[in-house]
């Protein structure tokens, strides 16, 4: 089953992200709902094919994503190869990608973890995966916050 992110949570995703963002790399974009949302940030790049065949890997300013949950060692390789695209990264995973490997969870410390915005349970319907949102910064060693919706 396919469950794309919903508009309220794009646009909560979008909002992160400064005016004027510069490059801003959607590494899976589905049906373009996260997309879409990320109009007018600054310029959207989303690969019409899969993440792993795009031509021309570079940095990017910003990379916003929801990678796939189905098999979630493959959205677990899109996180960790897009922490080597951009020094700035927001990020729909599963709840467990932080609580269920320390191993995970000391990547994504030292990488720098913001934030994380815990989502409820109801935000995809038919689905019993609880969700969070990561948002990353290079670099980051202060306290992270933590939000519930």
């Amino acid at each position: 089953m396919d469950f794309q992110t919903p508009e309220s949570i794009c646009n909560l995703m979008a909002s992160l992200l400064p005016e004027n963002a510069g490059n801003i790399l959607e590494p899976t974009p589905g049906i373009g709902n996260l997309s879409r949302a990320l109009n007018g940030k600054g310029n959207v790049i989303s690969p019409e094919d899969d993440f792993f065949k795009m031509k021309h890997k570079r940095k990017y300013n910003y990379i916003v994503m929801n990678p796939p949950f189905t098999p979630m060692k493959l959205g677990y390789q899109i996180l960790y190869d897009c922490m080597e695209l951009s020094n700035n990264i927001i990020a729909l995973m599963p709840w467990l990608t932080i609580i269920n490997s320390q191993k995970r969870t000391s990547k994504i410390k030292e990488f720098g973890l913001v934030s994380i915005i815990h989502l409820p349970r109801s935000v995809f319907k038919g689905s019993r995966v609880q969700t969070c949102i990561l948002k990353m910064k290079k670099g980051y060693c202060n306290n992270t916050e933590f939000f519930c919706v």
